[in-house]
């Protein structure tokens, strides 16, 4: 993954050292919006997941992770590239079509905000309380005088995210889920070439402005953010694979988009037991070669390998030792 090369402004924040040692979410309650988080869809309107209907073993997985960690999703069907002919077929298409899809419904049905992840993704299970870290600075580029706000003469008439949205009034688009994620120590951070991680302490995360971002494996859209990327990236002839383009939006704020990211992600690829071949949808490769062991790259606790502990109500184990 490349970051933005220049970090325009940034956030650092630490993990609570309940996350650190339990893995376990902390139960909140409240009435402010930032408590929202922790609602059965993560403090937006809704949580769509992209995939084909014919992946069975990936829904089901996600489907199963997403309930025992406390939130629900929608699906929204992937399409293969062979569906349509050649002379239509841009570059990254079997994502993009999906992706696509799911823009334009947010526009259509006044969605006021959703967040978009594939079906292959992985997750801490304590998301909620990593969600509620990501918000509270996420909110301080909204602040009054940030160029995240836009005049009152020049979104009147544009809804913002939701009335109360816990990740702030003023985002187009949250990339929490690039090819990075969440925070192990050092030796085994993967997926960051836009700064030294050692200027900044262990267990944490920096939120930053995106420039050069790679992999749409979540990020979230408020109305206006939709309605501006559907417009970027339908109607002015892109060709290029779709992660590219939504790079491309946040580096040059194209139709003046507004994006947040996080490195590590909050939501990165799981890579599970059984034949490589299955991992990817869009890219065939690894043959007959087989996995005996299934990884997420970054998450200490991840949901998908603790997932029969987590319904046997057990305790989360780690994914390796420090």
């Amino acid at each position: 993954m490349i970051v933005s090369r220049l970090l325009l402004a940034f956030g650092i924040w630490h993990f609570s050292s309940l996350a650190q040692e339990t893995g376990l979410s902390a139960f909140a309650d409240g009435s402010g919006s930032e408590f929202r988080v922790y609602n059965d869809t993560l403090g937006f309107q809704k949580v769509f997941a992209i995939g084909l209907p014919d992946r069975t073993d990936k829904r089901d997985a996600l489907s199963l992770m997403s309930a025992v960690t406390g939130f629900t999703i929608t699906w929204i069907d992937g399409a293969r590239g062979s569906t349509v002919p050649d002379k239509a077929l841009p570059i990254g298409w079997d994502r993009k079509g999906g992706h696509m899809n799911t823009m334009r419904r947010i526009v259509d049905e006044g969605i006021t905000s959703a967040l978009i992840m594939e079906d292959d993704m992985d997750w801490d299970v304590s998301l909620k309380d990593r969600l509620a870290d990501f918000a509270g600075a996420s909110r301080e580029f909204q602040k009054e005088g940030s160029w995240f706000v836009e005049p009152a003469s020049h979104n009147a008439s544009i809804p913002g995210p939701a009335s109360k949205s816990p990740y702030g009034q003023d985002w187009d688009m949250l990339w929490i889920g690039s090819c990075a994620s969440t925070s192990p120590p050092r030796h085994h951070r993967v997926g960051n070439a836009g700064w030294k991680w050692d200027e900044y302490p262990d267990n944490t995360r920096v939120v930053y402005v995106p420039g050069d971002n790679i992999c749409s494996f979540a990020y979230a859209l408020s109305h206006t953010g939709a309605k501006r990327a559907l417009e970027y990236m339908s109607l002015e002839g892109q060709h290029k694979p779709f992660d590219n383009h939504l790079s491309d939006l946040c580096r040059l704020r194209a139709n003046g988009m507004r994006c947040v990211s996080v490195v590590p992600s909050l939501f990165v690829h799981h890579r599970p037991r059984g034949r490589v071949s299955g991992d990817s949808d869009i890219n065939n490769g690894g043959g007959d070669e087989f996995r005996e062991v299934g990884t997420t790259e970054n998450v200490l606790y991840s949901t998908r390998l603790n997932l029969a502990r987590l319904l046997k109500g057990e305790k989360p184990v780690k994914q390796w030792d420090d």
